[in-house]
């Protein structure tokens, strides 16, 4: 099949450093943004686009995103993309770094002079993108809208050498396998500590840092789940993160960006609110406020032993969902309401009022599916109006009552407060 002949552009000299790795020779360049137009990302130059051949992934709705984050963030910044380059190949020339080793004293091993240099693009090379195809396709996005905001903008590029035939492709197609399959997220924890741009991730750190109930009681787990036997912390970082999604709605001052953090001011109102819904719980449920009192200590309240006490509150699924009860009543203008009847809420897995809700007794394990059921039952039972005929249904749903039963039809909600 003929191959289209690929487009030539001016040459382009790029300060260079070239390393290795394995069998691969690398070049990293700073190409400014308006060169980029020469790196290829629909890869019209192959023979076919045949998954076998094609290293292209369809370019989805992240390219817009990038776009938008480009145009409205000034401290943007992205890490090196990774492009291959076959056909003319670019020139390399190493620096000679005699004379500023003689005037600076330096001992520059042969290893540091071949590793700086100048790589000469003569503008008939062939690149593609290895990795990094949204970010390129973003930039060229935000520079048709806005070329004059990036005229200093530079991105870092990784050049690896490409055969096209199709031991080539292979060796290239392995690269982007590896590159993707042994690239690591950060955890959501990691995310909660680094992150600058989300409230809730922001605010989080805050109480862990400075809300004095909190002090030496805030576990850095990997994930949400907090190990029931663990009885030394409250709960952790990601559960504060998780609250504050919810409590942290109730400041309508406090816009989220997708690209900019609070500012001061809208930072310390944010930590006003969650510090308030902490106090909240603390002065007003009788089981948060033996803990940090000192009266009751956490293996009275937390166990993965069965039988033991198990109690909703100081679980992770437990503090989302009460910050969830407490910012409908906020909104209700009702905390007062709240603060006199929280307490008649049985929050005892084993047998008060979330049994089977959030906690099968039977398999001694939490149970995560029925929140929005457990949220009607203690609005319904703190007064408040829902619709009793499908809160009836869901109950019996979770229990296991057949609704053409006998035993369906006898049954009774609860007695409200």
């Amino acid at each position: 099949m003929k191959i289209n002949k690929p487009k030539s552009y001016e040459s382009l000299d790029l300060p260079c450093l070239r390393g290795c790795m394995g069998d691969w020779t690398y070049y990293n360049v700073l190409i400014p943004f308006k060169e980029l137009k020469r790196i290829d990302n629909n890869h019209i130059i192959k023979e076919s686009k045949s998954l076998d051949n094609s290293l292209q992934r369809d370019l989805s709705e992240r390219k817009y995103k990038i776009k938008d984050y480009l145009l409205n963030e000034n401290q943007r910044y992205f890490n090196s993309i990774i492009v291959g380059v076959y056909g003319e190949m670019p020139d390399w020339f190493a620096l000679d770094l005699r004379e500023i080793a003689n005037n600076f004293n330096l001992n520059i091993k042969n290893r540091v002079q071949e590793s700086l240099g100048i790589l000469s693009l003569s503008g008939g090379e062939v690149l593609f993108t290895i990795d990094g195809q949204h970010r390129i396709a973003g930039i060229k996005l935000a520079l048709n809208e806005n070329k004059d905001r990036f005229i200093n903008d530079e991105l870092s590029v990784v050049l690896v050498a490409h055969k096209d035939d199709e031991k080539g492709r292979v060796r290239t197609r392995r690269l982007f396998a590896t590159i993707n399959r042994e690239a690591v997220k950060p955890s959501q924890n990691d995310l909660a500590i680094i992150d600058e741009i989300y409230a809730y991730n922001v605010i989080a750190r805050d109480l862990y840092a400075k809300y004095k109930p909190f002090d030496n009681k805030i576990a850095l787990t990997s994930n949400t789940n907090l190990d029931r036997d663990n009885h030394t912390d409250f709960t952790n970082l990601l559960s504060l993160v998780a609250v504050n999604k919810k409590v942290l709605k109730l400041v309508k001052s406090h816009k989220q960006s997708k690209y900019n953090g609070p500012n001061i001011k809208e930072r310390i109102e944010l930590f006003k609110t969650a510090k308030e819904f902490w106090d909240f719980m603390i002065l007003n449920v009788r089981e948060y406020e033996y803990y940090f009192s000192g009266k009751k200590k956490l293996n009275e309240f937390r166990n993965s032993e069965e039988g033991k006490p198990m109690n909703l509150l100081f679980t992770p699924i437990g503090q989302k969902f009460i910050a969830e009860i407490y910012t409908y009543f906020y909104k209700k203008d009702k905390l007062g309401l709240l603060s006199k009847r929280i307490n008649k809420l049985d929050f005892e897995l084993y047998n008060g009022n979330y049994k089977h809700l959030f906690f099968n007794p039977n398999k001694n394990t939490m149970v995560i599916n029925n929140q929005t059921t457990a949220k009607n039952l203690t609005l319904y039972l703190l007064g408040e109006s829902v619709d009793e005929i499908n809160l009836k249904e869901d109950l019996c749903k979770v229990y296991g009552i057949n609704v053409l039963s006998q035993e369906y039809k006898s049954f009774k909600l609860p007695s409200k407060f």
